[in-house]
């Protein structure tokens, strides 16, 4: 049951993101599995960051506002560019962000589990068979497990076209967040 359901969450981003390439089903992957603990190294570069990353885009209420990446939900992304177009509070969201990365989540023997869904995802005569090389899905597994399952960045041809701009929160958080201060969403 647990591999459907990340086969499904798998799907959805899929179907959802054109560009979506072999390395932004890992960053999904992981963030589903480890949550945002290793973008917060220090609270003063995540604020940095975030005034920076928000002051180049334009608020986009069209955006679904909290984007799953985990199989029940538990974590989501936060997108940034509807949350600016709701009048979110940056400094909120910061504490949310630092609060989520700080929740201790999954581990590596999860992260191999989910890797091995999409991999057989992509093996002959699978759902993704004609979109990503086993082969190198394997490959890119192999290696990722040797480093411990680093994380990583989207890739190019994703960044590009999709531009991603969020942060990623357990949903507990996001609730909590959204709630106080009145902004409505439901996780895509």
């Amino acid at each position: 049951m647990a591999d459907e359901a990340v086969a499904a969450l798998i799907m959805k981003h899929v179907q959802r993101y054109v560009a979506l390439d072999i390395l932004d089903v890992y960053k999904l992957l992981h963030q589903g599995v480890f949550g945002a603990g290793h973008a917060v190294s220090n609270q003063r570069s995540a604020r940095e960051w975030l005034d920076k990353e928000c002051a180049k885009l334009t608020p986009n209420a069209a955006e679904p506002l909290l984007e799953s990446v985990h199989p029940q939900d538990e974590v989501v992304r936060l997108n940034l560019r509807p949350y600016l177009a709701a009048q979110g509070n940056l400094k909120k969201l910061l504490d949310a962000f630092i609060r989520s990365a700080a929740q201790a989540r999954g581990d590596a023997e999860m992260m191999a589990q989910w890797w091995a869904t999409f991999q057989g995802m992509t093996a002959h005569g699978s759902p993704l068979a004609n979109r990503f090389s086993e082969r190198t899905v394997s490959l890119i597994g192999r290696t990722r497990a040797a480093e411990l399952w680093s994380a990583t960045q989207h890739s190019p041809p994703y960044d590009q076209t999709h531009k991603p701009a969020y942060r990623v929160l357990t949903l507990e958080v996001a609730s909590e967040l959204l709630q106080g201060q009145k902004i409505s969403a439901r996780v895509t």
